[in-house]
């Protein structure tokens, strides 16, 4: 890992407020906000504050989001990353100000301005809001996240994905200039099924031992679908425009999660950082968010997590048969693995060998019974009700 020095961050603060400068977005102040992996986020205090959405009638905002895409990962200067997906994200978000989801409450964050020059995005900002990844590993999560709560959260989520998914793979105009996103679904894939088998045998040998046919079998045809185009018109109707990193940490919840302002679907959530968008399968977004609410059960112990999963699977709707239900248990399963390389590399295991092994475990297990079809296998998971017709 090699962040930035002291030095550098200080310039690049002072060319991100000059950028600023001369637009209606000019801020007092920038603070730099951890949660960001790839780009540079920060939350700027403006100097005038400004009406969203141009009403005069809703309470002027004060502060927004300031996103910044250089051409390498924000958290490491030697991981090179294509600084053009600050475009795709521009092009997306402008398409989803059409986006009639009808999921009350659930919203992406309007995009205010993109400066081209230099990949800088001022976004609607949600200052009182908490990420759902958080609140699964905080120490309070099993008393806000009770699995009534967790719940709906998940199905809110769920439901508000189907609708996105369906109006992203139709023929709206907006969503064809979004494109295929290639430096991104390259990245993906990188990480998720160009890995996965490598993890298990650098580091898990054991686990292979009997069942590396069924994970070899998954790379190679993922390598195949990750050739796919958007223009090549041979995919079947679960190819889209996907989120492409649709994970508890671009969920935004209210700040106050209490049960009584979470009691019904709809509650207001947010969906933020759009610049994986990419052409794909939807279920990669499906795959990743069950995978990701499960490794809050097993590392975290939240007991929210399964409701969570449930309700998720719940709101996402009924599937049209068991092939859609296979691919996504193999992409759970996938991503689970992938847990291991996620973390900082070479950092020590935050979490006992035992544990980990079984997450690694786990999401074998996923993937080669979704590859045979096992059905009767998954009826004791927690993506049991991804089977009910």
């Amino acid at each position: 890992m090699a962040p930035l020095s002291r030095e550098e961050k200080n310039a690049l603060v002072n060319k991100v407020s000059r950028a600023l400068s001369e637009t209606p977005y000019a801020c007092s102040s920038l603070v730099h906000l951890t949660n960001g992996t790839t780009n540079f986020v920060f939350r700027g205090e403006l100097i005038q504050p400004i009406h969203k959405q141009g009403s005069e009638n809703i309470v002027p905002a004060t502060t927004v989001i300031v996103k910044h895409s250089l051409e390498h990962a924000a958290l490491n200067k030697n991981l090179p990353i294509d600084a053009s997906r600050a475009l795709y994200e521009e092009s997306m978000l402008d398409a989803l100000n059409d986006f009639p989801s009808g999921v009350v409450g659930v919203k992406a964050p309007r995009l205010y301005l993109f400066i081209h020059d230099t990949n800088i995005q001022v976004l609607e900002d949600f200052p009182t809001a908490v990420d759902l990844k958080s609140l699964f590993v905080s120490p309070t999560r099993n008393s806000i996240l009770t699995a009534p709560v967790a719940a709906t959260v998940g199905y809110s989520i769920g439901a508000w994905l189907r609708s996105f998914h369906d109006w992203s793979m139709s023929s709206n105009a907006k969503l064809r200039d979004v494109g295929n996103n290639e430096p991104m679904r390259k990245l993906k894939y990188a990480i998720t099924y160009d890995s996965h088998l490598s993890v298990l045998e650098n580091n898990f040998p054991a686990l292979l031992e009997g069942h590396r046919s069924a994970l070899e079998q998954v790379k190679d045809a993922a390598t195949k679908e990750f050739a796919k185009r958007s223009k090549d018109g041979d995919e079947d109707k679960n190819w889209g425009l996907i989120h492409g990193d649709f994970w508890t940490g671009n969920v935004l919840l209210p700040g106050d999660m209490s049960p009584t302002n979470m009691q019904h679907p709809g509650a207001k959530l947010s969906i933020v950082d759009w610049e994986f968008t990419q052409f794909g399968h939807r279920a990669y977004d499906i795959g990743q968010m069950i995978s990701d609410m499960y490794e809050r059960w097993h590392f975290s112990e939240a007991d929210g997590a399964i409701p969570a999963i449930e309700g998720f699977i719940n709101g996402y709707g009924v599937l049209e048969d068991d092939d859609l239900a296979f691919r996504i248990a193999i992409h759970a399963g996938v991503q689970l693995i992938g847990w291991y390389t996620r973390r900082a590399p070479n950092s020590p295991l935050r979490f006992s060998l035992e544990k980990v092994t079984d997450a690694m475990r786990i999401g074998r297990d996923w993937i080669e019974k979704g590859w045979q079809k096992d059905r009767n296998y998954f009826e004791s998971t927690p993506m049991a009700s991804l089977f009910k017709r």
